[in-house]
């Protein structure tokens, strides 16, 4: 598999997932292309520093959660770094612009590998069995899907399922008729989420710890309409995962 990624470099130089940078040429003895180039590998590593300001952890650190997932009982949310939807051209912006457009494998890799630590610590504090586990995302808009063809927090959850060696169910469903979240008013995000967002008919949670993925959350009703609905079929708690929490969130008390 080394000598193919090498092969594939080769005919395909690698970019960095952020700049689009060309990416320093390695041998197959000298591991895995990295995902970033140095300037946006430092860049994201000073926004993980970033910290909250309701309980003054850095952000990877921070369980604070927006109030209606607190409701909803979500038993944590674990996410990388703050979206900041004012400041386009930072690079966690950048980087999940492109996974909701393209399937970008190293943006994917370089996401999933943050998550999946996050979800090795959860199984490592909770003392949790992986055939206990199952994980699971926030599935997209059928409108949206159909536009680029790709379920970013779908393909997440796959790869986190995968490098953590945990089962992916897809227990989520979008109903018909529903709207993107980040186009709708607080009030409307509340109304959509409980009526756009549903269990399949063949969701099986119960007696499992879920793990529910999403690439951003900003107000949380949609995670937290979800954590409500797996919470109901029998999950015994539900921990969310995401790349990034919306900024305002940090402040939120």
């Amino acid at each position: 598999m080394r000598w193919l990624n090498y092969l594939r470099d080769l005919l395909f130089p690698p970019k960095c997932a952020a700049c689009h940078a060309l990416l320093a040429w390695q041998s197959p003895t000298d591991g895995v292309v990295p995902s970033l180039c140095p300037t946006c590998l430092a860049e994201w590593e000073s926004e993980e520093l970033e910290t909250c300001g309701i309980c003054a952890m850095k952000v990877g650190e921070c369980g604070c959660m927006p109030e209606r997932m607190r409701k909803a009982k979500c038993a944590g949310f674990s996410k990388l770094v703050y979206y900041v939807p004012s400041r386009r051209t930072l690079v966690q912006n950048r980087l999940i612009y492109l996974i909701k457009r393209k399937n970008h494998d190293r943006a994917y890799a370089y996401l999933a590998e943050h998550l999946s630590d996050m979800a090795e610590k959860i199984l490592q504090e909770e003392e949790l069995r992986r055939e206990d586990v199952i994980v699971t995302y926030l599935p997209r808009t059928r409108r949206a899907y159909l536009q680029n063809g790709i379920d970013q927090a779908a393909e997440l959850a796959r790869r986190v399922a995968k490098n953590c060696s945990l089962e992916m169910r897809p227990l989520l469903c979008r109903r018909r008729g529903g709207e993107e979240q980040k186009k709708l008013t607080p009030v409307e995000r509340i109304r959509n989420a409980r009526g756009s967002i549903d269990l399949k008919k063949e969701a099986d949670c119960c007696g499992k710890v879920v793990l529910l993925v999403d690439d951003i959350v900003t107000t949380g009703n949609g995670m937290a309409r979800c954590t409500k609905l797996l919470r109901r079929a029998g999950a015994i708690s539900v921990w969310a995962l995401a790349v990034a929490s919306d900024v305002y969130n940090k402040d939120l008390h």
